[in-house]
């Protein structure tokens, strides 16, 4: 995986020792003090069939190292206690407490708490991965939510469900963007409620104060207190259109306090390296790869389709070792579905009749990594890959695409039989950041629309959604893999309703994408 340079550590033990505010000024009025000192509440996540991570956060008033408690239960009065114990934690991580509870059952129901100075937490709810031969796995897909841009009702929606197993989380967790991008730049009414702090983040101070506001947010907040999540970033945790070809002082520094913002605020598992790529099983039903695409090994994004090293065998997407230990892993797995958690499409698409004046748009997805993207469908046919479930993210739009290599290829591709086809992509809308009907008129959205769902264009798009925010679940039997898409009904405040959703679905080792 990707080395970090020696100034990477240097810069976090600067950070972590030198920052004693956390903090901007301007986020502790937001503080309720009923949830004191666990203002941000609970959570869980990176669910394994013997261990999961729960996560808390407290306030500390003299800025001195603090002892919080922890129990875990199978009960929600916390009497059957299986786990328990004690952590320490001080200012270097912003009072952050994170446990890898271990020796735990399969596919079991648990419920856990903190507790600090006699205080107890809220009762967090989570749940290990199954084990074994499970019949049936539901995970929601979510990604992009934008704190700027509308209230999170699609987290609220998911928090009220109790058929979810987990939620994956493909990146955009935050935007790092200062408020005054969105109102001024994009569109004054995208700004329902401002970012703090009002400046772009650049430093741990500023991360740590953009993830405070987004987890105080009670959607969010009640989200992560019932269900485990597994989470990777995306570019705005850090910077638009990031690669991992930025170098320079700077920029360490700023990639430093992103990433251990990030380890901090996340329900993940540690690690030396701060890396997101690791692996889930959820017994003989499905693996799946949550991967990289920006830090470790991307390229520059290319100038556009002309550029001359467009397709380079040099440019990659996700490096050669981390696309090695996927392909290996694939090809070793046991598990009838495969699913790569990625963030941005994979799937060729043909939109010059769209967005040929913005290359920038095709030039961060896998459209401009051609020759990696190539190598990786390559090595499915060549060793019989198929059940390929591939889960995106970052467009903020609702796509459902047959995987297959070359779908412009008459010959290798079929969209009728199925020819060709090893599975399909699923993309999932924003839960609120800016979708087509709110950069141009909504008509230009419809023109776009029927414009990619030419068949001449883009023969292997079955379903797509330009103009709506929500979710979708990926639900996976031994018989078929199924999304279905939650759409929000608004935005611009609290409103947990939900409009008529859609669902497509795959056979296993069939052919191509169904509609239900």
């Amino acid at each position: 995986m990707k080395k970090l340079p020696p100034t990477f550590f240097l810069v976090f033990f600067f950070l972590n020792v030198f920052s004693q505010d956390i903090f901007h000024a301007e986020i502790k009025p937001f503080f309720k003090e009923d949830l004191k000192p666990f203002y941000f509440g609970v959570a869980s996540g990176d669910p394994h069939p013997d261990g999961i991570v729960i996560w808390t956060k407290i306030i500390s008033e003299n800025n001195k190292t603090e002892t919080v408690d922890w129990e875990m239960a199978t009960d929600t009065a916390m009497q059957n206690t299986v786990r328990s114990g004690t952590q320490e934690t001080d200012i270097s991580s912003a009072y952050t407490v994170k446990i890898f509870v271990k020796n735990l059952s399969p596919g079991t129901t648990y419920y856990y708490r903190f507790k600090n100075k006699n205080i107890y937490s809220p009762i967090g709810r989570t749940k290990t991965a199954p084990a074994g031969s499970p019949r049936l796995l539901r995970l929601a897909v979510v990604s992009c939510a934008d704190f700027q841009m509308g209230q999170f009702n699609a987290y609220g929606h998911i928090a009220q469900r109790n058929d979810i197993d987990a939620i994956v989380h493909l990146g955009d967790y935050i935007y790092e963007y200062g408020s005054e991008k969105w109102g001024r730049k994009r569109t004054d009414r995208a700004m329902i409620r401002a970012h703090i702090p009002a400046h772009t983040c650049t430093t741990l101070k500023d991360y740590r104060t953009r993830y405070a506001q987004y987890r105080l947010d009670p959607q969010l907040q009640e989200c992560h207190r019932l269900h485990p999540f597994i989470t990777i970033w995306d570019d705005h945790e850090i910077s638009n259109n990031i690669n991992a070809g930025k170098t320079g002082e700077k920029w360490e520094q700023r990639e430093a306090a992103a990433r251990q913002a990030y380890f901090e605020w996340l329900p993940i598992r540690d690690n030396p390296q701060r890396s997101i790529i690791r692996s889930f099983k959820f017994g003989d039903l499905a693996e799946m790869w949550m991967l990289d695409g920006r830090l470790e090994g991307r390229s520059p994004q290319a100038s556009g389709k002309d550029d001359p090293d467009l397709k380079s065998t040099d440019r990659h997407m996700l490096g050669s070792e981390q696309t090695e230990w996927m392909l290996n892993g694939m090809k070793n797995s046991t598990a009838k579905w495969k699913v790569m958690g990625n963030q941005v499409v994979f799937s060729p698409l043909n939109d010059s009749k769209v967005f040929d004046r913005r290359p920038a748009i095709r030039m961060d997805r896998w459209d401009g990594y051609p020759a990696e993207r190539q190598y990786i469908f390559d090595f499915f046919y060549k060793n019989n890959i198929n059940n390929v479930i591939v889960v995106t993210g970052d467009v903020h739009t609702a796509w459902a695409i047959d995987l297959v290599g070359k779908p412009f290829d008459k010959n290798f591709y079929d969209p009728k039989t199925g020819k060709g086809v090893i599975g399909a992509e699923f993309v999932t809308p924003s839960i609120t950041s800016f979708n087509l009907d709110e950069l141009v008129p909504k008509a230009f959205a419809t023109i776009a629309k029927r414009r990619l769902k030419k068949k001449k264009n883009n023969p292997h798009l079955k379903y797509l959604d330009l103009v709506r925010h929500g979710y979708f679940t990926l639900t996976l039997t031994p018989e078929k893999a199924q999304a279905d898409w939650y759409f929000i009904k608004r935005k611009d405040r609290v409103d947990l309703k939900i409009g008529k959703r859609k669902k497509w679905h795959i056979l296993a080792d069939g052919k191509s994408l169904m509609k239900r």
